[in-house]
């Protein structure tokens, strides 16, 4: 091929690599060589030099109180997923998906080069591996040197409830599920600050979106009068919604909801639910992007990439009447 080029091997490998310092043209031509000889790159060979699998993990949080092997059933992990694989994909890296409480000699099992991290505690094994990491959200203890993918939550949850107040709803209230995670405290954070600067009553209830939980907090929200509630998942929307319709509430009516996580199951209820939109797909394939490019290059400086996010009103939380 370097004959066909013109070139030397040296330049033909850092053409195909894309690596060095060598003019377009140079590199247009070798491609070029390349593809008229049919030629495909010996992966096996490429990480024997480079001392690197070209292939990725991404690590699912913990949202049941055991740890398990089980996966995330929300669409927003799907998402996410998606986005990242899809990125490493268009990069030449495959991606592996492990479940919360992930070990740290995955990395030498699997030959993982580095590793995305969703929603992180902090202490996961995984730390300690020493390999790149980047995280989906902060961790909730900050004692890594890594970059982070987020959302500005507490911005997002302001926007809902300014959405509430323009609608009639004056006494709106929190309920976040009871997992450890950052997003949910700054979606906590963005509601008591809004609250705070208002002078209004304020009303936040931990709850896991089982049956029994959500009548309690129904009879709950209907002691303190609240006539929103904007909720931290989609998954507590929705049993939010449901308990809402057992206990004869009207919603929007009587009672409007709002979720801080969007899904497509989220339009299929009536009411159709409002919801924050936090475009998982490209949450994914940035954390994706980061992490590609702090493995090939090491002095990508620490940092936190922020995702915009957008609120989509529906019938749930309609002006009241």
């Amino acid at each position: 091929m370097a004959a066909a080029a013109g070139v030397s091997p040296t330049t033909v490998s850092h053409a195909l690599n894309n690596r060095g310092r060598i003019a377009e043209e140079t590199r247009v031509r070798v491609l070029t060589a390349a593809r008229e000889l049919g030629y495909q790159a010996n992966v096996h060979a490429q990480q024997l030099v480079t001392r690197r699998s070209r292939i990725i993990a991404i690590q699912m949080p913990a949202l049941e109180v055991s740890q398990g092997p089980a996966l995330p059933h929300s669409a927003y992990f799907l998402d996410l997923i998606n986005g990242a694989a899809a990125a490493a994909d268009s990069a030449r890296y495959a991606l592996v998906v492990t479940p919360s409480g992930g070990k740290a000699d995955i990395f030498g099992s699997f030959a993982i080069d580095g590793a995305i991290i969703v929603d992180p505690q902090g202490n996961e094994p995984i730390f300690s591996a020493g390999a790149p990491i980047v995280t989906v959200g902060v961790a909730l203890c900050e004692t890594h040197d890594v970059l982070a993918v987020d959302n500005d939550h507490a911005t997002a949850a302001r926007i809902v409830l300014d959405h509430f107040a323009e609608n009639g709803y004056s006494r709106p209230a929190m309920v976040a599920d009871d997992t450890r995670r950052s997003y949910v405290d700054d979606v906590l954070s963005g509601y008591r600050s809004w609250v705070r600067e208002r002078s209004a009553q304020e009303m936040i209830v931990m709850a896991s979106p089982d049956q029994n939980a959500m009548d309690h907090v129904i009879r709950r929200l209907r002691d303190g009068r609240a006539d929103a509630v904007y909720a931290s998942s989609d998954d507590l929307a929705l049993a939010m919604l449901d308990a809402a319709l057992r206990a004869g509430i009207r919603v929007p009516h009587d009672l409007a909801i709002a979720a801080a996580v969007d899904s497509s199951s989220l339009t299929l209820t009536s009411p159709q639910i409002s919801a924050t939109n936090l475009f998982p797909f490209s949450t994914g394939g940035t954390a994706a992007h980061l992490l590609i490019e702090r493995l090939e290059n090491v002095s990508l400086a620490a940092d936190t990439r922020l995702i915009p996010t957008q609120f989509i009103p529906r019938a749930s939380s309609a002006t009241s009447v």
